[in-house]
């Protein structure tokens, strides 16, 4: 595949994340989810389904625009070699090679690099579609990007309970038609759902930011998010 390199600024200080336009590129719904996840940088962190580290890229710009000073760990594991290589770039352009970690390997691999129960909190961008039957025009990158080609739910859901500690939080987006699927793929990993933020557009929930906390009791909040104009991963 051929690279070719676009520059965007996160309109954050100078950070600045750095796409291939013909693998995938993220868009706003990354930022939402950044913005939904409550972490500090002094946490230790990691992300699932990293591609070009945008999610915690911008967290971290964020919190560091707030007054947040601290310098944890991020990690960061991503199967695409296309997109571990933007990962790779865009934490050297940030100059957070000394907090943030890139994995180029499968998730079922993450307690290679990770120990169990410490993390503060986990981020992941999954595949929303459970079939790739809408995406056979779109390359191989996109493919595996926006639906279950190489992983699930279930085994992300499975890799989150694991790396979190005991009251850690899993914050993650989805279709909003999948949350009762999520919900028991959540339960079956020890953790709960606590608060759930739908993305309307139109007159549909589209999409769902959710929060999910392990060893957390029953009892969810939901609130609705009206401004959504471009969602992800449309068939």
């Amino acid at each position: 595949m051929d690279d070719i390199l676009r520059e965007d600024s996160l309109l954050i200080n100078d950070y600045k994340v750095y796409q291939n336009k013909n693998a995938y590129c993220f868009t706003s719904d990354s930022v939402r989810l950044s913005r939904f996840a409550k972490c500090k940088n002094s946490d230790n962190v990691l992300e699932l389904c990293a591609g070009c580290g945008i999610v915690s890229l911008h967290k971290f710009a964020e919190n560091e625009q707030a007054g947040d000073k601290g310098r944890g760990k991020f990690y960061l594991i991503e199967l695409q070699k296309v997109l571990f290589d933007l990962l790779v770039k865009n934490i050297e352009v940030n100059n957070l090679q000394d907090c943030f970690v890139p994995i180029n390997d499968d998730l079922a691999n993450t307690f290679n690099y990770v120990k169990k129960s410490t993390m503060d909190v986990v981020l992941c961008n999954p595949p929303y579609e459970k079939s790739d039957n809408g995406f056979k025009k779109q390359n191989e990158s996109e493919r595996i990007a926006r639906a279950e080609v190489t992983t699930n739910f279930l085994t992300i859901a499975t890799v989150a309970g694991k790396a979190l500690r005991y009251g850690g939080a899993f914050y993650f987006i989805c279709k909003s038609e999948r949350l009762f699927e999520v919900a028991q793929a959540l339960n079956e990993n020890d953790m709960k759902i606590k608060v759930v933020e739908f993305i309307k557009k139109g007159s549909r929930f589209r999409l769902a930011l959710v929060k999910a906390v392990k060893g957390a009791s029953d009892g969810v909040e939901f609130s609705v998010h009206n401004e959504c104009e471009n969602v992800d991963n449309e068939i």
